[in-house]
């Protein structure tokens, strides 16, 4: 498979990249994947899937598209996807109402619990809330482990890798697209996609293309591994926890980080650390908590706060995205079929808001 197809590099490791890579080699393509080893977004991320936060109804359709997209994948790959369900009291009082009706007058499953139920579930929680919203066909993955996979699955298929290698430009000749310059010269291909997280701004303004993006640097914290303590993921006021394979919890500096809008870091590491260890002994009641990594990355979000992806000119497509664990794996079916077969109708419906073009003129 993929010997008569389309040469196609793809720049980015990541989770969209190497989604897209899986699904353009499984599906004819000759892909080479194209890495300069530095940190990824993907390795920094808390790893929820879900289409509970959305901005509006279309971007709400395009997330539960993503969550589908995960159950076809992980069957496919046999992927460490965990299918857990959400417990979220972010919001309270009227703000609880209408989160609720909303998403129920969007068909998602979203059921209110009270506080005897809720302890049922999570007995560890030091104060149940008195009413609670579980998203039960939500779910997490260990991003990093997830990308990994992917791309063995990528290469497994026949795709290449380049490795330590930074892309400085996408190379052109009589305006079309032939390959891209590495710090080791041009590596020629039929066609690029740029998925490279944050530096796919710098990457795109060389094509000639604008893609404007927002400083969002963003910590999350890793504890030492502990005895089994969650279920679900939680999303509280006082942040979201969810426990890993190995034990250890892990929670985003950030209170509500979905919506974190913060350009720069205000506090030093160590008080950033203490806080978020504050609040998870406050929320589990466990006094013994410790952290073991503090990892900063900065997220890849476009200037509107929505996904881009899409075909910037014949030959040039673009995939980057901050919701890239939600959207990880439909973003790598919409981009493999466009970029080899072209547009089709649901790729169409589903991608029209989320194009490069709309950031020209």
């Amino acid at each position: 498979m993929g010997e008569r197809g389309p040469t196609i590099i793809v720049i980015g490791a990541g989770i969209i990249g190497a989604s897209a890579a899986y699904a353009l080699q499984r599906a004819g393509a000759r892909v080479t994947i194209v890495d300069d080893g530095g940190d990824r977004a993907t390795d920094a991320s808390f790893g929820w899937i879900n289409a509970s936060f959305h901005h509006d109804e279309a971007h709400f359709r395009l997330r539960e598209e993503g969550m589908a997209a995960w159950h076809r994948l992980s069957s496919a790959l046999s992927l460490p996807v965990t299918w857990q369900g959400t417990l979220c009291w972010e919001e309270s009082g009227e703000a609880f109402d209408v989160q609720r009706d909303q998403l129920l007058s969007l068909g998602y499953a979203v059921r209110e619990i009270g506080q005897d139920e809720f302890s049922r579930l999570e007995p560890r929680v030091a104060e149940p809330p008195d009413r609670t919203l579980l998203f039960q066909d939500e779910a997490a993955v260990d991003s990093a482990r997830v990308a990994s996979a992917l791309l063995e699955g990528a290469t497994r298929a026949g795709a290449r890798r380049l490795r330590g290698l930074r892309v400085s430009e996408v190379v052109e000749q009589s305006g079309h697209i032939v390959g891209i310059r590495t710090d080791a010269g041009v590596t020629r291909a039929d066609a690029v996609l740029i998925a490279a997280g944050t530096g796919s701004e710098a990457l795109m303004r060389q094509a000639g293309a604008p893609l404007p993006m927002l400083r969002r640097p963003a910590l999350v914290l890793r504890t030492r591994p502990m005895p089994p303590m969650l279920a679900h993921i939680l999303v509280s006021e006082l942040g979201e926890l969810r426990q890993l394979e190995d034990g250890s919890l892990l929670m985003p500096a950030a209170v509500s980080h979905q919506g974190d809008s913060a350009e720069a870091l205000t506090e030093t590491l160590e008080a950033t650390a203490e806080n978020v260890l504050t609040r998870l002994r406050r929320l589990l009641g466990a006094k013994e908590l410790d952290w073991q990594d503090l990892t900063l990355a900065f997220r890849p979000v476009p200037q509107d706060g929505l996904p881009v992806i899409g075909a910037v000119r014949e030959g040039l497509h673009v995939a980057c995205m901050h919701s890239g664990i939600t959207l990880g794996a439909l973003a790598g079916e919409l981009v493999a079929q466009e970029m080899l077969e072209g547009v089709s109708n649901r790729s169409a419906a589903l991608l029209a808001r989320y194009r490069p073009g709309r950031f020209e003129g």
